[in-house]
C-alpha cells in the first residue's frame, strides 16, 4: 500500500461524504454524531477502498457485506484487513470479543471531512488494552501506542508529541479539487 493509493481513496471518501451531508442529512435538518459518521466514514471507505484497490491491483479486493467478514478481503491472496475509523485524536476503540489478528487501517478523520490520519500495521489482540474492568465494552489503541510501535507504516499525516509526552494524531488536508 502506497501514500497516493491511500490518498486517492481518502480524497474519494471525503468527497462522498461531504455530498452525503450536504444532501441526504443537512436538508432534513439530521446532524449525526461523531461516532455514526465515523461508522459511515468507515463503510464509506470499505467500498470506496474495495474499488480502486481492485482497479490498481487487477483483482477483486471485496468489501465486507456483514459485520463477520473482515472490512476488506484481498481475494487473490486470501488476506483480510480490517478499517478502524476514529475523530478523535488519540485512540481507537476496537472489538472486545474479535478474536482473530488483523492488519488495519488506522485512520482519524476532522474537518470538513477533509483532515485525515491513515496508518497500517498488523495488530493482535493483546495490543489492543482491555477497558472491560471499567464495565466499558471497547478495548483501546492509543495514539501514543501507535507511536511507539516500530512497525508501523504512517501513510497520511503524523504525530504531535508534547513536552510532558502525551500523543495526538495531526490529520493531514486531503480535499480533492472539484
Amino acid at each position: 500500500m502506497d501514500r497516493e493509493t491511500i490518498l486517492e481513496i481518502v480524497r474519494e471518501v471525503s468527497f462522498k461524504v461531504r455530498k452525503a451531508n450536504n444532501e441526504v442529512f443537512k436538508p432534513y435538518g439530521i446532524r449525526l454524531s461523531n461516532k455514526n459518521l465515523s461508522e459511515i466514514i468507515g463503510k464509506i471507505m470499505e467500498r470506496t477502498s474495495a474499488e480502486i484497490l481492485s482497479k490498481k491491483l487487477g483483482y477483486e479486493v471485496r468489501n465486507a457485506q456483514s459485520d463477520s467478514e473482515p472490512d476488506l478481503l484481498f481475494t487473490r491472496i486470501n488476506r483480510p484487513l480490517e478499517i478502524k475509523v476514529t475523530s478523535t485524536q488519540d485512540g481507537w476503540i476496537g472489538g472486545e470479543f474479535s478474536e482473530r489478528p488483523y492488519d488495519y487501517f488506522l485512520v482519524s478523520w476532522g474537518g470538513d471531512y477533509d483532515e485525515y490520519f491513515v496508518a497500517y500495521l498488523h495488530l493482535d489482540k493483546k495490543d489492543w488494552h482491555s477497558n472491560i474492568s471499567k464495565r466499558f465494552y471497547g478495548p483501546t489503541y492509543s495514539a501514543k501506542t501507535l507511536y511507539e510501535n516500530k512497525k508501523k507504516l504512517v501513510l497520511l499525516g503524523d504525530f504531535s508529541v508534547s513536552s510532558r509526552g502525551s500523543v495526538k494524531i495531526r490529520r493531514e488536508i486531503v480535499r480533492r479539487s472539484v
